[in-house]
């Protein structure tokens, strides 16, 4: 414990994802009276009794290709029947297939099916949060709040739902490539073994959130190699190279993938955006819990406009004054407090000022771009608060140990700097002492 004082955080922590747990299950019952979770709850009970009766059709529907013929012929009275509309989408048809894993262990209960989600997805962030701790060692405490103890992301990556798998998912995908590029204490084949599955399950249930990490990986592990690189000269022409190489390759990469992430293919991702966001505005079910961001045209051009307004949705709204509900207040209240202390920062440091921050630490160009890529697809495409809640629960981690410890390491900075003028001082006294 001496050695990893951070530890010190890890039942709490554990408690308190239980306890969120609990809190997402009453919600779900008692406020919304059902919803997204009961419904996959349903569908993973009406798996593993399929299991329990037939476990080779079990197989066929774990790992065969979803179809409508597959699902009348497997399922029946006795197994019960997942619902067809969550039988639409691939998504969702893998949350039903995980959580009867769970389910079967616990006799098919929804509080224990839950549990077990919310225990895999805090051992998810607690890896996450030990990768920030390598970097900044000496702020486990301010770590646990941006990270472990967030409660939008503590609530909403908790239940039998696509959020927490995402963020299980995330989470040891991010580890994984952490302990093979920065610890380097994992050999080749268990890596890329490992990295498939986590990269996988993400693929499957959200691939956006893969898209949008592809180029800030790239650049965060380019960076973390020529660091390493002694002479300065050849880290400030590499550095910018392979900043530019690392965009271009994940942009080339993406344009080349045809199908591969359906909807959010190259060739069909600008026109679903600007046709899902103006639908969901119209969406009379959404009553006053929707936003619009206006219109735009399916091109670069017009999706671009949309930047800004897009990318603030993503990481501030709901402001306070749009919350309708208390599970909104909570949001609310975390986004204000994200955008006062990055306004903030803003301002006392300058846009350039940040930017230098944000360098002076690899981790933080990862936080960054991720965080914006993420910000700028959710606000887009997502019209509804009660999904923009959800859908951004990924990136917050990562945007939030960016600001507050950017505050809290301004301090610290300067000292640095202040420290290497004079270094640099003392070295250029030195040379001229020597010339002359």
């Amino acid at each position: 414990m001496a050695s990893k004082p951070h530890y010190r955080f890890f039942r709490k922590a554990l408690n308190y994802r239980l306890l969120m747990g609990m809190a997402f299950i009453g919600i779900y019952l008692f406020v919304y009276g059902g919803g997204d979770t009961i419904n996959y709850w349903l569908g993973g009970n009406a798996m593993k009794n399929l299991l329990l009766q037939s476990p080779g059709r079990y197989l066929e529907m774990m790992y065969g290709e979803p179809s409508w013929s597959s699902y009348w012929n497997n399922f029946n009275a006795d197994t019960g029947y997942p619902p067809t509309w969550l039988y639409r989408r691939l998504g969702n048809v893998v949350v039903i297939r995980f959580a009867s894993i769970p389910l079967l262990f616990t006799g098919g209960s929804l509080v224990g099916g839950n549990m077990i989600f919310a225990f895999f997805s805090f051992k998810a962030i607690w890896k996450l949060y030990e990768m920030f701790i390598y970097y900044f060692p000496k702020h486990e405490k301010l770590l646990s709040w941006s990270i472990l103890f967030f409660p939008s992301v503590a609530f909403w990556g908790t239940g039998i739902m696509k959020d927490t798998l995402t963020m299980i998912g995330m989470g040891y995908f991010l580890y994984i490539f952490y302990r093979r590029f920065i610890l380097r204490n994992i050999s080749l084949l268990p890596f890329l073994f490992w990295l498939l599955v986590y990269g996988y399950i993400v693929y499957l249930v959200k691939p956006y959130v893969l898209i949008a990490s592809a180029p800030a990986l790239l650049i965060w592990l380019n960076i973390e190699t020529i660091r390493r690189i002694k002479s300065v000269l050849i880290r400030v022409v590499v550095l910018p190279l392979g900043l530019i190489t690392s965009i271009l390759l994940g942009i080339v990469a993406y344009l080349n993938s045809g199908e591969a992430f359906g909807d959010y293919a190259p060739d069909t991702i600008l026109e679903r955006a600007a046709i899902t966001q103006q639908d969901l505005v119209r969406e009379e079910a959404y009553g006053g819990n929707n936003f619009d961001i206006g219109a735009f045209e399916p091109t670069i051009g017009g999706v671009l406009s949309k930047a800004p307004v897009a990318i603030s949705a993503g990481l501030y709204r709901p402001f306070l004054w749009e919350s309708g509900n208390i599970v909104m207040l909570f949001s609310g209240l975390e986004n204000t407090f994200l955008l006062l202390i990055s306004l903030f920062l803003l301002i006392k440091l300058s846009p350039i000022g940040v930017f230098r921050r944000i360098q002076a630490y690899p981790l933080f160009f990862f936080c960054f771009i991720f965080s914006l890529l993420m910000a700028f697809s959710i606000g887009l495409t997502t019209a509804n608060f009660g999904a923009l809640v959800r859908y951004k629960i990924p990136l917050l981690p990562f945007y939030a140990s960016m600001v507050m410890l950017m505050y809290r390491l301004e301090g610290s900075y300067k000292a640095e700097q202040k420290k290497v003028k004079e270094i640099k001082a003392e070295e250029a006294r030195k040379t001229e002492e020597a010339e002359v």
